[in-house]
């Protein structure tokens, strides 16, 4: 049985979360990572005894001890528990009656080791992987932080009058993109557009967020962890394909963007401080438009986000200073 220092919850496909771990090993720091799709069931046991609790879980054959005082790095991944056995043919409403029943179960397991786990030293929890982009947006607001004047609505009337007040407007999903698989290939859909009245169904649509465009000088992506920030500004204007979401040109391409470390002002960094505290979030990423008058937007924060092509580019390390922080 062993007791590892460092628990790491993620996915076996997270680059960055590889780099974290190459220097873990490097420096023979003893942590487990589970990673979601490869470890399915993995409690052994939960013992309630004299006042105490040890929690046990098995990978690759070999059992594991989690404590309470292990640092725990909510990275990507989720506690999965399905009931892999058949099921007896009882009827089709009692089976389903039986399914629900196991599937609780299996999520008041979940439950108790994110609470188990994350009790006292933990990064992020698994509720906010996906953090609500509006709620994100008002609490930017909140935080003293300028964001975009933003629509959501349902009613043609309505977006058509904020288009006319507005001017140039851009619309995207409220929160997540939208996957498509087709003949086995995956692609998602739904970046960042430019819209104008024309474009409004007349006879209404699902609802939408629309945002007016910022005429940017740069975007910033910074990278947020344990109050520091790894801060990138992209000249994505100065591509046509780009000029909207630096995201539609590939940073492996021929043709990249220009992207080079910057250092955020005292007072945008404070107020970001500030708005991962309201957030609860100890990590992520998060999207700035800064215009042309140097006012600073706020566009969206991912608790999730890749960090790795803002650490190689900018010369960061940033994956150097997470395990060590980890390793403490």
């Amino acid at each position: 049985m062993e007791a590892p220092t460092i628990v790491i919850l993620g996915e076996s496909s997270d680059k960055s979360t590889d780099l974290v771990c190459q220097w873990l090993h490097h420096w023979n720091v003893p942590f487990l990572r589970l990673n979601e799709e490869n470890e399915v069931n993995p409690v052994v046991g939960i013992e309630y005894e004299n006042e105490g609790i040890n929690v046990f879980v098995h990978k690759d054959g070999v059992r594991y001890h989690l404590s309470e005082s292990q640092k725990t790095w909510f990275r990507r991944g989720y506690f999965l528990f399905r009931y892999v056995d058949d099921i007896p043919a009882l009827g089709e409403e009692t089976n389903r009656s039986i399914k629900k029943h196991l599937a609780n179960e299996g999520k008041t397991l979940e439950r108790f080791l994110y609470y188990h786990l994350g009790k006292n030293i933990a990064i992020n929890h698994p509720d906010n992987y996906n953090y609500n982009k509006l709620i994100a947006l008002r609490e930017a607001q909140n935080a003293g932080l300028k964001i975009p004047p933003t629509l959501l609505s349902v009613h043609p009337d309505a977006i058509r009058e904020f288009l006319n007040s507005q001017g140039n407007c851009i619309s995207k999903s409220i929160q997540d993109m939208m996957g498509i698989e087709t003949d086995g290939h995956y692609a998602f859909s739904g970046k960042t557009v430019r819209v104008d009245k024309e474009s409004i169904c007349p006879k209404g649509q699902w609802y939408s967020l629309f945002q007016r465009e910022i005429k940017k000088k740069y975007e910033l992506r910074i990278f947020f962890f344990m109050g520091r920030m790894y801060t990138m500004a992209i000249f994505s204007q100065m591509d046509k394909e780009s000029e909207l979401d630096f995201r539609a040109v590939d940073v492996n391409g021929k043709h990249p963007n220009r992207m080079v470390p910057f250092t955020l002002p005292s007072e945008t960094a404070r107020k970001i401080r500030r708005l991962m505290k309201r957030l609860q979030l100890e990590s992520g990423s998060i999207d700035i438009i800064v215009d042309q008058n140097n006012d600073y937007y706020f566009l969206e924060v991912n608790p999730v986000g890749q960090f790795n092509f803002v650490s190689e580019i900018c010369n960061y390390h940033i994956e150097k200073d997470i395990a060590k922080y980890l390793a403490q």
